[in-house]
């Protein structure tokens, strides 16, 4: 059974415009740094605009430089997160989601499976009409095991960090807007970095329609704002005073610095595609 509600949550809801899209990763680094300060678990939502997230592994496309020429052309913004993975979309219709579990405040370390269900199962209570499955979406974007699913469609993909003093479970999630087009331009920017060269380092073979919306399967005109209203009341958000200290605090100011000039640094290769 899930713990994930088995206490109140805080939580840190952060839009960001395209100039503040490394925070996104600055701050959650810098939080899973600082977890043994939190006082509760914490939700972390965040919202990009028209952005490609790449993966770790994307550096190795063999024509770079093409692909994301064609991200530019086609009016993306573009970042390298520090981990694995692979390309995903970020507009006004995706939901970042992230969880902070603090050791100090679980009566265990979670397994990294028990982690990863915590977050299956704060999405099945907030949209409890949905048949959620787990389990790979081959011709989805950026496909993993934890992908979550709705009569085989990929509605979000789930990964992991965790250090000695806790675990953050990261999620997007497809709330609405049109997947098949943001399908298209992932399959679109594989197309152009590999060139029809052997696909050696397994990158996707992305087909739009393995993809889908919980607005589109429930058939409702559902926003991300109501998402997070939504996953709000299901999660049993309290106040978040403690955190603020921790966040204005001397220490995570100079974390987040440190954290900036790393994901600054993860940036170079991807200036000398451009």
């Amino acid at each position: 059974m899930s713990n994930f509600n088995k206490q109140p949550f805080q939580q840190f809801i952060q839009p960001l415009p395209p100039a503040d899209n490394l925070s996104s990763f600055i701050y959650t680094n810098a939080l899973l740094q600082s977890a043994n300060q939190l006082t509760r678990p914490l939700l972390h939502f965040w919202t990009l605009q028209d952005t490609v997230i790449l993966g770790l592994k994307d550096q190795r496309l063999p024509h770079l430089s093409a692909a994301l020429r064609l991200l530019n052309h086609r009016g993306y913004h573009y970042f390298m997160r520090n981990s694995g993975g692979l390309a995903v979309v970020s507009d006004d219709g995706i939901l970042n989601l992230s969880i902070f579990y603090p050791w100090h405040l679980e009566d265990h370390e979670l397994t990294i499976d028990e982690a990863y269900q915590n977050m299956v199962d704060l999405i099945k209570a907030a949209f409890p009409t949905l048949s959620v499955a787990t389990g790979e979406i081959t011709h989805s974007y950026c496909p993993g095991s934890f992908d979550i699913s709705v009569n085989g469609q990929k509605i979000g993909g789930i990964s992991q960090r965790r250090n000695k003093l806790g675990v953050v479970v990261m999620l997007y999630l497809s709330v609405c807007g049109n997947q098949q087009d943001r399908g298209i331009l992932i399959r679109d920017f594989y197309d152009e970095g590999l060139q029809q060269e052997s696909n050696k380092w397994h990158f996707p073979d992305v087909w739009p329609g393995a993809m889908t919306t919980v607005a589109k399967i429930t058939d409702t005109p559902l926003t991300v704002s109501d998402a997070i209203k939504k996953i709000q009341t299901a999660a049993n958000i309290n106040d978040s005073t403690s955190l603020n200290s921790i966040m204005w605090s001397p220490d995570f100011i100079i974390l987040l610095d440190k954290e900036l000039t790393s994901m600054v640094k993860l940036q170079e290769r991807l200036k000398k595609e451009d």
